[in-house]
């Protein structure tokens, strides 16, 4: 029989019936048992005849955190809890994920809520448990209930993991054992403070070997740190219970008083927590030093510099004169072959413009200037020269080309419409000529009106010094001027900016640089009249020293010449503030003037800046 069946490729023993599928609901106490002795690795996931996580693949992205049997909370651990005091209770503990607590996912809660669920269900209790005790066994079933409406319902879960239990406030104090082990003690707390951010990820705290811009990154990060941790859970009204909607405001206004006041304390903690391990962190000890070492060798570096420049500065200020001098002589050469070019080139332009214009007479002469009588050859004639004075060289070059190409009949045509055109355009010219002179006129009577009222020479004084004070380019110059006139004028008379301009033109017309000294002579006469006077009144008793006062007075008006204006700019620049002994320094570079007049002419250039600004900013507010 044995052999029979070895010889065979296939024996049929009996006919079987068609394989028919069947669902088959996995419930009860007696299927998780029959589950767990199949494999005992496997959590079964509610689909027929699948296993959705293994344990080993139970497991946080940061960290292997796997759900061990020794996390399941025990029954006479679950029979203890109170459900009426369920906000004290270990949530986490109670489904079984006391290990893994934050870290864990939806999906890991839901599973450890089915497990307890068929675990402690009222209805999956034996008789003899339910004849026991039903309250404990309704108890234990409410704190898992409890537990997965808190879990499950990610603002709850939020506002439970905000006032963990698990979770370690202590903030380390600043002694000699936290600054010798500075990384082990303050790297946990920041580790575990830093899941409350809502910047992710978070910075780590590094190393001693750690570069200072991730260093100053992360102090950066923690001093801005932005918690998601918010106290709801901790509420001590419960809105549900008010009776009235007044009575639910007042309760809303409690629990958030209470809310914003723990949220501050928890803030404060974390500044203290950034605080203290700024102060022990060695590595900001070891950038201070070097910041300091930087900043002494940089300090050496400019004495030495300022030393250096002091010795050369007549040395090279020698140099930038020859090297000016060479510049200018190299510019005035190249002006003097730029003219002699464009010179060349006119010539040459009037060779051709000349030449042109002979080609146009010759061939109008040959065709008789398109005439039949003398009177129309003389009138041709005329046309030819007026061509010749007002067409443009390529525009006699087209002409010519035309006429050369063409016969006497279509040059006559083209003669005839470029006449015409000239005459056109001469017409527009005299036109426009009129309306510039109508329009000249009437600007003249405007400006006569406005001009009516006299400038006395003090205004005069006071405008040349605006139009120095308030250049070219200044955003609403004429206004900034006339508004400068009418604050400093003695009579204070108001001028528009209109009257500001015709004076101006006014001047330039005359020749600004003449009537500038003439305003200039006015003001010192005027000047000194008034101040001697008030001399000459109060020194009466002493004549030695009225004369050394006025002597003085004149010697301090003595005006500033553009070159001894540059030298004291540029002096400025050279030795600034920090610059020990600066305004004898100054005074040197600056021949005939000594260390008291530089700094006078120093505090009247700022004055008179500080003057423009305030102008300025008046009239930006106005407008």
């Amino acid at each position: 029989m044995a052999d029979s069946i070895l010889s065979c490729k296939s024996l049929v023993i009996s006919l079987v019936s068609t394989p028919i599928l069947r669902s088959v609901e996995p419930v009860g106490k007696w299927f998780e048992a029959f589950w767990f002795n199949l494999g005992g690795n496997e959590i079964y996931g509610g689909d027929s005849h699948t296993a959705i996580v293994e344990k080993n693949d139970c497991y946080d992205h940061d960290q292997e955190l796997y759900l061990d049997q020794e996390d399941e909370i025990s029954k006479a651990e679950l029979a203890s809890l109170d459900p009426k005091e369920w906000k004290s209770q270990d949530h986490y503990a109670v489904l079984g994920l006391k290990s893994i607590r934050f870290h864990a996912n939806e999906e890991q809660i839901k599973r450890k809520y089915k497990q307890m669920v068929l675990k402690y269900h009222p209805d999956k209790s034996t008789k003899h448990e339910k004849c026991q005790n039903v309250d404990a066994v309704e108890s234990m079933f409410t704190c898992i209930t409890k537990a997965y409406e808190v879990l499950g319902n990610p603002q709850k879960r939020r506002a439970y993991d905000s006032v963990d239990p698990s979770f370690d406030d202590y903030v380390p104090p600043v002694c000699g054992n936290s600054i010798k082990n500075f990384f082990e003690t303050f790297s946990l707390n920041f580790r575990s403070n830093g899941r409350f951010s809502i910047n992710q990820p978070v910075p780590s705290l590094g190393d001693e070997n750690t570069d200072y811009e991730d260093v100053e990154r992360f102090y950066n990060f923690w001093y801005n740190f932005e918690s998601w941790r918010e106290f709801s859970y901790l509420d001590e009204e419960d809105r549900d219970k008010a009776e009235s909607r007044e009575e639910r405001r007042w309760m809303e206004k409690q629990n958030k008083a209470a809310r914003q006041k723990k949220k501050k304390e928890d803030n404060a903690r974390v500044r203290l927590l950034v605080d203290n391990a700024y102060c022990c962190d060695p590595r900001i000890k070891k950038f201070k030093e070097e910041r300091k070492e930087r900043k002494a060798a940089l300090k050496k570096a400019k004495i030495e510099a300022a030393k250096a420049v002091q010795e050369e500065h007549e040395r090279i200020l020698q140099l930038k004169l020859d090297e000016e001098q060479k510049q200018k002589e190299i510019l005035q050469k190249e002006e003097r072959e730029k003219a002699d070019r464009i010179k060349r080139e006119r010539e040459e332009l009037k060779k051709i413009l000349r030449k042109e214009r002979k080609t146009l007479r010759t061939i109008c002469k040959r065709h008789n200037y398109f005439a039949a009588s003398d009177d129309e050859r003389v009138k041709g004639m005329e046309e030819v020269e007026s061509l010749c004075n007002n067409l443009s060289l390529n525009e006699l070059k087209c002409l010519n080309d035309d006429m050369v190409k063409g016969n006497a009949e279509s040059n006559h045509v083209l003669f005839r419409n470029y006449i015409e055109e000239l005459l056109v355009k001469l017409q527009q010219m005299r036109s426009h000529e009129k309306h510039l002179i109508n329009e000249d006129q009437i600007t003249k009577t405007d400006n006569v009106d406005e001009d009516s009222r006299l400038w006395k020479d003090e205004e005069e004084q006071l405008l040349v010094k605006a139009v120095k004070v308030f250049p070219p380019g200044t955003v609403n110059r004429w206004d900034c001027i006339a508004s400068f006139l009418t604050v400093h004028g003695s009579e204070h008379e108001k001028r528009t900016s209109k009257e500001v301009i015709a004076k101006v033109k006014a001047m330039q017309r005359e020749g600004f640089d003449t009537r500038k000294v003439k305003a200039n002579n006015g003001a010192f006469s005027s000047f000194s009249k008034s101040h001697f006077k008030d001399l000459k009144t109060s020194n009466n008793d002493n004549p030695l020293n009225h004369k050394n006062d006025n002597t003085s007075m004149v010697e301090d008006l003595k005006q500033w010449t553009p070159q001894e204006q540059k030298l004291l700019e540029k002096a400025l620049k050279t030795y600034p503030s920090s610059v020990p002994e600066r305004w004898d320094r100054i005074a040197a570079v600056i021949p005939d003037r000594t260390k008291k007049e530089c700094i006078k002419r120093y505090k009247e250039l700022a004055s008179l800046v500080k003057a423009k600004r305030a102008i300025v900013s008046s009239i930006d507010s106005k407008d």
